[in-house]
């Protein structure tokens, strides 16, 4: 009970990382940089064995970026992250497919970041539970993540519950999901 309380917790502290770094006039390192090192500060925590700092690949992803040109009557121009470019480029400039395979494609490799923990952990309930969190966490990205879904306020900053669902799912389903086998 006490760990799924602090699962809870923790999944709240990733998701407003999230979020935070997603607002305006705030760094992406929050969520780029903030997120990695807070799932692998937890990970040393718990499992106590180095292969846990492979977490910090996701780092990597994050920096990818997973922005999609945008280029219609909008006040500004924006060119996106290469990746949303060549999405839009292979869908030609169909949006919706463009939104779903980016940030479906960050999904899968933010989920090949956290095969550490089964591996570490290993066990059936273990294995499960990281396909099930994947499987959330793609689905979640390729829906989500890229829908304006309303937002709140939270010290002073807008945050939106899109970003704010997406990192929470990514920091307590799949990595407190996993540690809760333990």
């Amino acid at each position: 009970m006490l760990f799924d309380i602090l699962g809870l917790l923790l999944g709240i502290i990733g998701g407003l990382l999230g979020a935070w770094g997603g607002a305006e006039k705030t760094s992406t390192a929050w969520r780029g940089i903030g997120i990695p090192l807070f799932i692998t500060a937890i990970a040393l925590v718990v499992l106590q064995h180095w292969f846990v700092l492979s977490l910090l690949f996701a780092m990597a992803v994050y920096s990818i970026g997973y922005g999609v040109p945008e280029y219609r009557d909008v006040p500004y121009k924006d060119d996106g992250s290469p990746l949303g470019r060549f999405y839009y480029k292979l869908f030609k400039g169909n949006h919706l497919l463009t939104d779903i395979f980016t940030r479906g494609t960050i999904g899968i490799l933010v989920s090949l970041c956290l095969i550490s923990l089964p591996i570490l952990i290993g066990g059936f309930f273990i294995w499960s539970a990281y396909i099930i969190s994947s499987v959330i966490i793609v689905a979640v990205y390729s829906t989500l993540s890229w829908r304006s879904l309303g937002g709140f306020m939270f010290l002073k900053k807008y945050l939106t519950f899109s970003e704010f669902v997406t990192y929470y799912a990514f920091t307590s389903l799949a990595c407190m999901l996993m540690f809760r086998g333990i």
